[in-house]
């Protein structure tokens, strides 16, 4: 499992040798559990999932992650990922890329890559890059520009994986404990519903709402309610799919 403090020597290693290498700024919006573990929501995950805005930044990506050379060499030594070819994130997530770093010492470290769409479904919109935030710890890092994408945004990815991925559940209760501005989450519904083709965005409509369905009856069992929950449930009942053109 990689711990919060793990995952910020990561990324400032990689800063570090994104740097001797002369790389252009390359920004990268955190989600899934590494981004609560960041939050310190969570105690660890066991990937560190990221969107890129394009194709041209996996390239440059991809170049500072994998190049070996020994000119490169950080405070803490070489800095090599290797690119994965057959992951189960690129077949059932629909990841671009997965790359792993080989560390004897600290353990491997999985870095699972999307450009532009998550899930075969979710689409980076302009909201969900003007509400993330690049957390204090980041702020000193040159080129590798790490951004936590909100929690609300976290809710809505969490909302919308396999029903049998009891940990994103977890993480979907710690996120409404945290507190969520459901209204929010409604507003980036309907922006995925301008981006998103109409037959995903019917399937991501439906599985988000079987997932707040078993969340609301986790909630009950445990003789809690959540008012906020209530009314997004409700207002997702009623939200159409876009018409098929």
């Amino acid at each position: 499992m990689i711990t919060r403090e793990r995952l910020i020597e990561e990324f400032v290693l990689l800063d570090e040798k994104a740097q001797l290498m002369g790389a252009e700024k390359i920004d990268i919006f955190l989600i899934g559990g590494g981004n609560l573990a960041l939050r310190g929501i969570k105690p660890a995950t066991a990937d560190v999932d990221i969107v890129l805005k394009n194709a041209k930044t996996l390239k440059q990506l991809e170049e500072v992650l994998t190049n070996p050379s020994p000119r490169l060499k950080t405070r803490k030594g070489l800095v090599i990922y290797v690119k994965v070819v057959e992951h189960e994130y690129t077949t059932k997530l629909g990841a671009v890329s997965v790359f792993k770093k080989l560390d004897p010492e600290m353990g491997d470290f999985n870095l699972d890559v999307f450009v532009k769409r998550v899930l075969k479904g979710i689409v980076l919109t302009e909201g969900i890059m003007r509400r993330s935030s690049i957390p204090e710890e980041f702020k000193s890092l040159r080129t590798i520009r790490v951004h936590l994408v909100s929690p609300e945004d976290i809710f809505l990815f969490k909302g919308v994986t396999s029903l049998g991925r009891s940990k994103d559940i977890d993480d979907i209760l710690r996120l409404l404990e945290m507190g969520i501005d459901f209204n929010t989450v409604l507003r980036e519904v309907e922006a995925q519903k301008e981006v998103i083709e109409p037959e995903w965005f019917e399937w991501f409509l439906g599985i988000l709402l079987d997932k707040m369905t078993m969340v609301r009856n986790i909630l009950q069992e445990r003789g809690l309610r959540s008012s906020g929950l209530e009314m997004f449930i409700r207002t997702l009942q009623v939200i159409k799919p876009a018409n098929k053109t």
